[in-house]
């Protein structure tokens, strides 16, 4: 107990009832839940008896081995730990039977779930004359709808306003789907939430729920509704259930995650609510931003997070021009930090949305400086941004055989069969252009897929009918054919069509699309080829990751970029008042990752179809006291003239 402070040794050391911990970020919350779990057991609490939640399985082992470690035995092995899912699957197998189930149900994992969607959209008829969405969107909105706890058309109704022309259809494949499942006896994760709610809703005095009589439970602000309710039904008769949690770093409203279950555990509860205030990560300067921003929200526990550690350098707010400027001064940090003796990994380039990324990544690749994308894969490399490229790639050269199996495997039915016959027509007769009318092409193109053909060819059309640079062939594409397979092909189509807009932006730099599809081949494909295979067995790289995947990381020097209004604070989350809330919350998330410098960056330049347009600084910049940061503005930064280079033009076409 002497590695504790006062108010987590309190925590530790309260046994019966309810409780809720608000633990602030870096506060020491797993050493926390560890200590009590120990606690409880040298008290004399059998460690069969105690269920510990956590949101993955790998947290749930390490807390029990820290346990052990703790008790000098082996008995945090014998506590009942786990994900909700793992440990919904525990009860399940004893007790399937009730629910409908044998006891030897299958889980069905993402790709069995969508297979199995695939299957019964294959035997639906559809009305509409718009493609159908894939398999993936249905599964989507699905499982999004289970995780709000709401109709199917409620949910398409405020989610997927797009698809809402399907919703009959949709709500069929739902049941359908429901009833294969339950036909092939399998469960998918949805299902395991779902028929263990059930289970214990109808069967109260199962005896492996009433043998658990005490409840701890990490990152409460996570859950979902469902999830809120079995802890209630698991603790409905002892209710020593603790939940631990920070409603500042709730953040994943977007996904189900339900604010308000932290927010009003003290009214449907009651018992003591404690607060972990006491931060080990992250200095004072760096507190004082965090804690200055969190408090502009009105929806919150009261806390004020302090650092054990000694004063340190303000964090810097730098006003660069735009997203070049900035993905250079990015590289001169680094290096910076790099002279201070800082490892890479000591490092993390934070962002709102993963497109904000790739301007950073071609930098960071043309000066061969080492990273990893934690946000997922390559900006380049994503699925549609190279069906964006291939357009462009047959524009610039019809003989392109890759780009055109690309594109032509985008139109419904056909696969790599059909697709080799309609380029082998191409090539016999030399056409550049996908001509509605022309017998030949039509007459290989399955029945299903002439709709679509129709549209595709009226995209090249207008791709090849004036004199096009790379950005308006881009926005022509993303408005043409493409636009409807953005709706139905992909579950987050808004973010894509960010991701397109943000490639147009990019391209609007060059006016050849030779210079421009050059650029590209060499900075992303070849040169991240290379790199990958480079990385491997390499110890020392930077971090890049959205702000909602770093949740849970630290790094020595944090730098945020892209604090733009509209784009952070995103433009869809300035309405209602709690999506703004939310949104000012990841930005505590992302300031709070940060131990000892915090750099961040507000590009005061932004492109919109080519044209410049003069961004607003974000709100949650402009809110914070000017004596809490250092402001340094574009053009005045004297101190990385040492590293300093020629500002990133990229070879760029003018």
């Amino acid at each position: 107990m002497s590695e504790l402070n006062p108010q987590q040794q309190q925590i530790v050391e309260h046994l019966d009832g309810p409780a809720l911990v608000i633990a602030g970020a870096g506060s020491g919350k797993t050493r926390v839940i560890t200590h009590r779990v120990a606690h409880l057991i040298a008290k004399g609490v059998p460690p069969g008896t105690i269920l510990m939640v956590t949101f993955t399985n790998k947290a749930a082992d390490e807390m029990s081995q820290r346990v052990g470690t703790l008790l000098g035995d082996d008995k945090g092995g014998r506590v009942i730990s786990g994900t909700f899912h793992s440990v919904a699957n525990r009860f399940l197998r004893r007790y399937a039977a009730l629910v409908g189930y044998g006891n030897n149900f299958t889980i069905l994992d993402d790709a069995d779930s969508r297979d199995l969607i695939k299957a019964v959209i294959a035997d639906t008829t559809t009305n509409s004359e718009r493609r159908f969405p894939v398999a993936k969107v249905v599964q989507s909105a699905i499982s999004g709808s289970f995780n709000r706890s709401l109709e199917l058309r409620d949910y398409l109704r405020s989610d997927y306003p797009w698809l809402m022309e399907f919703v009959s259809e949709l709500e069929s494949i739902e049941q359908r789907y429901r009833q294969k499942k339950r036909d092939n006896n399998a469960m998918d994760f949805d299902d395991l939430l779902g028929n263990w709610h059930r289970l214990l809703s109808e069967h109260p005095n199962l005896e492996l729920a009433r043998s658990i009589r005490y409840i701890m439970v990490d990152e409460y602000q996570d859950t979902n509704r469902i999830q809120a309710q079995i802890l209630e039904l698991l603790a409905r008769e002892h209710r020593n259930l603790m939940v631990v949690g920070d409603d500042a770093q709730s953040i994943y409203g977007w996904r189900g995650a339900d604010f308000r279950n932290i927010l009003e555990f003290p009214q449907r509860f009651g018992g003591q609510v404690y607060k972990l205030e006491e931060n080990y990560r992250s200095t004072p300067n760096i507190l004082d931003l965090a804690n200055a921003s969190i408090n502009h929200n009105t929806a919150q526990f009261a806390k004020h997070l302090r650092s054990v550690k000694p004063p340190s350098v303000k964090p810097t707010v730098y006003h660069v021009y735009d997203q070049y400027e900035e993905a250079e001064l990015v590289v001169q940090r680094i290096l910076q930090y790099a002279d201070e003796d800082i490892p890479l990994r000591g490092m993390g380039v934070l962002y709102r949305n993963h497109a904000q990324s790739a301007t950073v990544q071609m930098r960071l690749q043309e000066r061969g400086i080492p990273f990893v994308v934690r946000s997922g894969i390559k900006f380049f490399e994503q699925a549609h941004i190279k069906d964006a490229i291939a357009f462009l790639k047959v524009v610039f050269n019809p003989l392109d055989e890759i780009a055109w199996l690309r594109l032509l495997k985008l139109l419904p039915g056909i696969g790599n069969k059909t697709a080799q016959r309609i380029i082998r027509i191409f090539q016999d007769q030399r056409a550049v252009r996908l001509a509605p009318d022309n017998d030949a092409l039509v007459a290989a193109v399955p029945k299903k897929a002439r709709g679509a053909w129709q549209s595709l060819a009226a995209t090249f059309k207008a791709l090849l009918g004036d004199e096009l640079g790379p950005a308006d062939m881009i926005e022509v594409v993303r408005h043409g054919y493409y636009h409807d397979l953005l709706y139905t092909n992909f579950d987050n189509p808004n973010d894509r069509d960010a991701d397109l807009a943000y490639m147009a932006e990019f391209a609007s730099r060059y006016r050849s699309l030779e210079r421009f599809l050059a650029q590209l081949a060499l900075v992303g494909s070849t040169v991240i080829r290379d790199y990958e295979e480079d990385l491997e067995g390499d110890d020392d790289y930077i971090t890049l990751t959205t702000i909602h995947q770093a949740k849970g990381l630290e790094w020595d020097a944090v730098l945020l970029v892209g604090l733009a209004d509209g784009k952070f604070p995103h433009a869809r989350c300035l309405e209602p008042p709690e999506r703004l809330e939310e949104e000012r919350r990841l930005f505590y998330v992302a300031a709070t990752r940060a131990k000892r410098y915090l750099d961040i960056t507000v590009p005061l330049i932004s492109f919109n179809n080519g044209a410049p347009e003069i961004c607003r600084p974000s709100r949650f910049v402009e809110e914070l006291p000017h004596e809490l940061v250092e402001i340094v503005k574009a053009g005045n930064v004297d101190e990385l003239k040492p590293y300093m280079g020629t500002r990133a033009t990229l070879s760029v076409d003018w």
